[in-house]
């Protein structure tokens, strides 16, 4: 498959560079690479992006945009809740388009979340997506984005314990949003988070996506015990977690929220994402602007 399309993903604990083509307007992923920088960290006691955060953000971003301006295709990029929450959001995306000459749009949660809904559910369904800075509960009718995420929840608690963990991060979450007790069915999850307790539950020694395990309340709660068990500096030797073995319990004990909270036994992990969902609007877009100039 050709690449049509490259999409630069701004997150909250990672930048991710998909190359990307397209089968009858469904995008279908030919890589994705990512970078770890850590973009949130510090946001909740600052309000703002930290200058170090912004530095290796904007490394990884100009890296990404020139491996991908080779294959000339169209590039976008967008950034989520590390961003749009900080007091010098307009600093960092005028500093990105310095730099690079990267053009950064910055997503609404609700936007977020519905491009991962369009991507992962073919209309039907939940999806939960569990990044760095926030998660969102996203359904047909209505989109929730809260601003907890795995790196958030780590400044919040950085404890190992799963019952203090579930003490201290569902009462922070339960001050900031009213989750609902019930979401339609099949829930899928997106995100780091969650693609990795996939991959972990199939006992994966290479995040194979296509064997992600389906999790549930049973199957998490007994892994959050297991990773509790293992400290930190030797999780992030474990080959699934040398990029998360810092956050994962917390990451974990947000799921383990989103599950009880809402009463679901079972999420559905998807390696597509809301990188696909934008992509696909995009080239929608291309298609309809081609069609009318056609019909003048």
């Amino acid at each position: 498959m050709n690449p049509t399309i490259a999409v630069i993903d701004i997150g909250s604990n990672s930048v991710r560079l998909m190359i990307a083509g397209a089968e009858n307007g469904r995008v279908c992923r030919i890589s994705k690479n990512l970078r770890t920088t850590r973009l949130a960290k510090g946001i909740d006691a600052t309000g703002s992006l930290a200058q170090d955060r912004m530095k290796d953000t904007v490394e990884a971003i100009d890296a990404f945009y020139r491996s991908a301006k080779a294959l000339d295709v169209p590039i976008i990029a967008y950034a989520t809740s590390a961003v749009r929450d900080a007091g010098n959001r307009d600093e960092f995306v005028s500093m990105v388009k310095r730099e690079t000459s990267v053009s950064v749009r910055v997503l609404s949660g609700e936007e977020e979340g519905a491009f991962a809904f369009s991507a992962v559910t073919g209309g039907a369904g939940t999806v939960f997506d569990i990044g760095g800075g926030s998660f969102q509960i996203v359904t047909e009718e209505h989109a929730l984005s809260v601003p907890c995420g795995c790196v958030r929840a780590k400044e919040q608690c950085d404890a190992s314990d799963p019952k203090i963990l579930s003490d201290k991060l569902f009462a922070w979450i339960d001050a900031r949003a009213e989750v609902p007790s019930a979401v339609p069915q099949p829930v899928y999850g997106v995100g780091g988070t969650i693609t990795t307790i996939g991959a972990l539950l199939a006992k994966q020694d290479r995040f194979d996506p296509s064997g992600l395990r389906r999790i549930t309340r049973e199957e998490l709660d007994r892994l959050l015990q297991v990773l509790s068990g293992i400290p930190e500096p030797l999780r992030m030797k474990l080959p699934l977690l040398t990029r998360r073995g810092d956050v994962i319990l917390q990451g974990a004990t947000i799921l383990r929220y989103l599950m009880e909270r809402t009463h679901t036994d079972c999420v559905i992990p998807s390696d597509r994402d809301g990188m696909e969902g934008i992509a696909e609007a995009y080239l929608k877009e291309i298609r309809s602007n081609a069609r009318g100039r056609d019909n003048e």
